[in-house]
């Protein structure tokens, strides 16, 4: 993995915080635990600033990565992500399928491919990696081979070690550790909201 540089961390961090992309109070997840921060990246694309500083991250993420390699955003939240990525590295792109249409080429997977290329997939976060799971599912049903996965932020809550127990290389930009105690560094959080998400993790 090519690292994303500490300058391009702080200014995602302050361009989230200052897009409203990060909000802090009490926000009910998927899996029905109420955490103290929430993290909105289907937003982005309404802030031009930040969405180019997010895909700058990505890009970095992605600057040894094997040109032949195929680029796809995990429905809905990377599809955008991906869109800019691919068309910034001048990447080959494939287009995963939220619903499956029952005419036409009824694919699950929609780009020029052929069995057995090699895809990054491309998702906004990852919590505790379930859904991560489908979508490898999804394009290996198509007939591609997951090169890896790559995520802007971990929460830090399992998501990677699971994806890694199963046998699958996945990356994220920076977690959330790395991303409050920027915040905090740049005087964009109190000490009290700093302390309250890092509680958050440690406990969960």
């Amino acid at each position: 993995m090519s690292e994303v540089s500490p300058q391009t961390i702080e200014k995602v961090a302050a361009a989230m915080f200052d897009s409203g992309l990060l909000k802090f109070g009490e926000f009910t997840l998927k899996s029905g635990l109420v955490s103290p921060f929430y993290i909105d990246l289907r937003q982005a694309q309404s802030f031009p600033d930040t969405f180019a500083a997010i895909i700058n991250a990505y890009g970095e993420m992605l600057a040894d990565a094997d040109e032949s390699v195929f680029l796809a955003g995990v429905p809905e939240a990377a599809t955008p992500l991906a869109a800019a990525l691919g068309y910034k590295l001048h990447r080959k792109l494939l287009q995963p399928r939220k619903v499956v249409k029952d005419h036409g080429t009824k694919s699950s997977v929609e780009g020029a491919f052929e069995e057995g290329d090699k895809v990054v997939l491309v998702d906004d976060l990852i919590t505790k990696g379930d859904s991560k799971l489908e979508a490898i599912a999804q394009v290996e049903d198509a007939g591609l081979v997951i090169e890896k996965f790559i995520v802007l932020v971990d929460r830090e809550q399992g998501g990677l070690d699971m994806i890694r127990e199963k046998g699958y290389v996945i990356e994220a930009a920076f977690g959330i550790t790395k991303l409050i105690e920027s915040l905090y560094a740049q005087s964009k959080i109190t000490k009290q909201q700093h302390d309250t998400v890092l509680d958050f993790i440690k406990n969960n």
